[in-house]
């Protein structure tokens, strides 16, 4: 009996630890547009500026809010009704009541004053700000005439059990079950059209943006930041349409990586299986009619149906009004040349077509504006308008992208620009110097990843606080 009893007693501690725990996560608004998700310790440990560097982002150039709970995770979100807010745990009410009343000697906020229990301020005359003994909401933004609204709000939100609120969103369950020190999830239709439209961008004609959610985990590092996003649905049209997207290609090999010269603007890179590829180009209107015009040339169908394996774009720069481009291609098979002395021919009746044969495999064609020198050396295919980078294809190795390689050769999609080489452009932020790469990576059509990079050994976050 002293055994069951002791076990009793610590499972009603262990029950009342873990509600008591999530318990301020209880005045989340219910059914969350988008939700945000910070672990400060996590995300200042990671960035190498530890939580004395976060608490100099406090406004007005005061300390860090005292009585916050810094240990426990903070949410930001756009609730059902569309207002925007910030949730946080609280530790000690009345030294954080305290340090409102210093901001309001300040000017940056109201007076205090309690009300049932609780206290409320405006911040910067647009927000209002409750807060007890648990939880801290703010929510806005507002006129002054409809703060009393907002205060409505966030008493029923501090008063709701967990059945009701937030934590029951599927946000909330996206949100919890990515990493990272801050996690973003949010309904495609809650983002700016631009943002959404992108990613809807060849889906089903009737699926809806309110179908899709976005999931991205924040990692950040002392040099950079790593962000992992995720499309989900439930919409079966949806992801049949990312399904066939997967076919169209495997992982990427990386044989081309080893090629990108130092100065490079960017590089791209797919695995594509030519034969479904070209079946995905002749759905759309547009690109069937330009294909129909350039097999008029060249036999551009079996071209790429004879693609399988790695396709890279690199982009370098030329002049100050130019830049080139270079295409390669890894061929299953080569038969496509057999067709050489057609185009020859083809270009000669047309007479509004130039093509030249070089011999080894090597051609040009032009009409008008456009030109195109291409062929094959090896097993690869390429294609660019630069008469120099058609000299240079696969001729120098380089180590530009060393460092990549490993996220490389498990990605279908990967994009690389070189930031140190795109900031002599017009118009390019300051603060993004510290930087020297930009990654954009895909294991899959629902998956991507973004990496933003500063030069080896820089502490980028720890310099721009300074």
């Amino acid at each position: 009996m002293a055994a069951a009893a002791v076990v009793a007693c610590a499972g009603a501690y262990w029950g009342y630890r873990t509600w008591a725990a999530d318990d301020y996560v209880h005045a989340l608004p219910a059914r969350p547009k988008v939700l945000m998700a910070v672990d400060w310790a996590q995300v200042a440990e990671g960035a190498g500026i530890g939580m004395d560097g976060l608490a100099s982002l406090a406004p007005g150039g005061m300390e860090i809010p005292e009585g916050i709970d810094w240990t426990k995770t903070s949410y930001a979100f756009v609730s059902g009704k569309e207002y925007v807010g910030l949730l946080a745990a609280v530790s000690d009410e009345t030294r954080l009541a305290e340090w409102f009343r210093k901001a309001a000697g300040k000017g940056l906020c109201k007076d205090v004053e309690e009300r049932n229990g609780r206290h409320w301020t405006v911040w910067d005359n647009s927000w209002m700000v409750g807060f007890d003994d648990r939880a801290l909401l703010v929510m806005g933004p507002g006129v002054p005439s409809a703060m009393d609204v907002l205060r409505q709000e966030i008493t029923a939100d501090l008063r709701q059990d967990k059945e009701k609120s937030g934590m029951a969103s599927a946000l909330f369950a996206d949100v919890e079950q990515a990493g990272g020190g801050c996690v973003f999830a949010a309904r495609l239709d809650a983002l700016p059209d631009i943002y959404g439209n992108e990613l809807a961008f060849g889906w089903p004609e009737h699926a809806n943006l309110s179908d899709v959610n976005v999931v991205a985990g924040m990692c950040f590092l002392e040099n950079g930041l790593t962000v992992d996003a995720e499309i989900r649905s439930k919409n079966s049209e949806i992801n049949k349409y990312y399904e066939q997207l997967a076919l169209l290609g495997g992982e990427i090999s990386g044989e081309y990586a080893s090629y990108v010269p130092e100065k490079a603007l960017g590089w791209l890179c797919m695995d594509i299986d030519g034969e479904r590829l070209l079946e995905q180009l002749r759905k759309n209107p547009l690109v069937r009619t330009y294909l129909m015009g350039l097999n008029m040339g060249v036999d551009a169908d079996l071209m790429i149906r004879s693609v399988d394996g790695d396709v890279a774009i690199t982009l370098v720069p030329r002049d100050a009004l130019e830049n080139g481009m270079l295409l390669t291609a890894h061929l299953g098979k080569k038969d496509f040349l057999e067709e050489a002395p057609y185009w020859k021919e083809s270009a000669a009746k047309s007479g509004a077509l130039e093509f030249r044969d070089f011999g080894n495999n090597r051609f040009f064609m032009g009409t008008g504006s456009l030109r195109a020198y291409f062929g094959v050396a090896g097993e690869t295919l390429y294609v660019t308008p630069d008469e120099e980078l058609a000299r240079q294809v696969c001729a120098r190795k380089t180590s530009t992208l060393d460092e990549w390689e490993d996220e490389i050769e498990g990605s279908r999609f990967f994009l690389w620009c070189n930031l140190e080489q795109l900031r002599h452009l017009d118009e390019w932020p300051q603060r993004l110097d510290l930087f020297s790469d930009l990654v954009l990576r895909s294991s899959d059509a629902r998956h991507f990843t973004v990496d933003l990079r500063g030069a080896k050994g820089q502490k980028v976050w720890k310099t721009l606080l300074e």
